[in-house]
């Protein structure tokens, strides 16, 4: 076995993200009983607001015939259609394969004449842009591949169900959690002291993930002998979140500059079904994300001593944000926390409790439960009111009242006394 062979007999595996057991491609039907399909991926449903909607570079197509129980699953490259099987993999007819060349001395010459012999099979071994499937009446499904961002139990679990009696109706995907200090949790920072630990350590979501998309056709005939592309046009469904708050110095005493400003926000939710954009609220998650430094006008600034106020700007896409029970919790969802590196001093630690300011920005729908919500719009506006006030070696708590959120200092700073 070849090492693509190998690869994609185990890319299963992968996909479940710590499953114990290897998955084989199905050899069950060979490629005369199967017709050819091919994938083309459009995206006019991205939403035309202004922001860039990163689209993704490979997504899962699960194929399932209506009639007659059978599925098939590949992994398709969105630039040009080419891809692999995942599962279903159609085996080489037995006389298909070459015949092996004379006996050699050379050992990379025997090699490569076991290899021809072995047969060379699109989708498996080498890329196709024509997958091969059994005829009959499908729906076909898509949405995003990405092993370090995402989790695939409930597919994993449908795909190796052979009666496939499950329904596609039922598939979820989640958000692959890290613990702070793992090593393939990108975007850390460093000096990071998180105040609002909970998920059992295993709370922050990759930075920086491309949006997640979706697309489904139903009713679609597959005949035999034929060839038929099908095109897919997937919709958002994540939502692109505005983070804004303005900083506000005091250099009355002593002039300072701010280098830069870390933060991570809670009460992201990480669990998606993939069919009816529904996500699970009551569980969620953290992302960090960095901030750009801007003037009153939105436009691109640094930070000066005499400045004497900042307006922050983050952005980041996920499922939504979901607030806290109530206003005055420093724990759990709905709380953001910041780092403020301050040149020539310690950073500043703090964090604020965006209940307000969720509420305000009316992201989602209940849909009824208290169990599972849905986006209601595919961009939002997280405008923090209250200004994080600081001189150059803490944060001032401002006293929050008639709705405003209260910004808290995290650190205790060291007593100074004169004598």
């Amino acid at each position: 076995m070849n090492k693509m062979r190998l690869l994609l007999s185990l890319m299963l595996c992968l996909l479940l993200a710590g499953a114990c057991t290897d998955v084989e491609l199905s050899d069950d039907t060979t490629y005369t009983n199967r017709t050819g399909v091919s994938f083309a991926y459009k995206w006019s449903n991205i939403p035309d607001d202004g922001f860039n909607h990163e689209t993704a570079d490979s997504m899962l197509v699960i194929a399932k015939r209506i009639v007659g129980a059978w599925t098939c699953s590949m992994k398709v490259n969105t630039a040009d259609g080419s891809g692999y099987y995942l599962s279903n993999a159609p085996k080489l007819e037995p006389e298909s394969v070459p015949e092996p060349e004379s006996q050699t001395t050379d050992s990379t010459a025997s090699t490569r004449s076991y290899t021809r012999a072995e047969g060379s099979q699109p989708g498996v071994d080498e890329p196709t842009s024509e997958f091969m499937i059994l005829p009959g009446v499908y729906k076909f499904v898509t949405f995003n591949l990405d092993t370090t961002a995402y989790i695939y139990q409930d597919v994993i679990q449908y795909l190796r169900n052979e009666e496939t009696k499950s329904s596609l109706q039922e598939l979820c995907m989640e958000y692959k959690r890290y613990a702070y200090a793992d090593s393939a949790l990108r975007g850390k920072c460093d000096f990071w002291r998180d105040f609002n630990l909970y998920g059992e350590g295993k709370n922050y979501i990759q930075p920086d993930i491309t949006p997640i998309y979706y697309d489904s056709i139903t009713n679609e005939r597959i005949s035999q002998k034929s060839q038929k592309t099908l095109s897919f046009n997937p919709g958002l469904l994540t939502q692109n979140i505005d983070i804004r708050f303005r900083v506000r110095k005091k250099v009355d005493q002593m002039p300072f500059v701010i280098d830069s400003i870390y933060a991570d926000i809670s009460g992201i939710p990480y669990r998606l079904n993939l069919s009816n954009d529904y996500f699970d609220i009551k569980t969620t998650c953290k992302m960090m994300f960095s901030n750009v430094f801007e003037d009153a006008s939105g436009n691109p600034i640094s930070d000066s001593g005499t400045n004497t106020e900042l307006y922050c700007h983050g952005n980041i896409d996920v499922l939504s944000v979901v607030n806290a029970h109530d206003s005055t919790t420093t724990k759990g969802p709905g709380i953001m926390q910041v780092m403020i590196f301050v040149k020539g001093y310690p950073a500043i630690r703090g964090l604020i409790n965006l209940y307000h300011c969720i509420r305000r920005a009316n992201l989602i729908d209940d849909v009824g439960d208290g169990i599972w919500a849905r986006k209601r719009k595919n961009h939002g506006v997280l405008q923090i009111d209250s200004d994080l006030i600081i001189d150059e070696r803490m944060l001032i708590t401002d006293e929050g009242d008639g709705g405003l959120d209260r910004w808290i200092q995290m650190d205790d700073q060291e007593i100074v006394i004169d004598t």
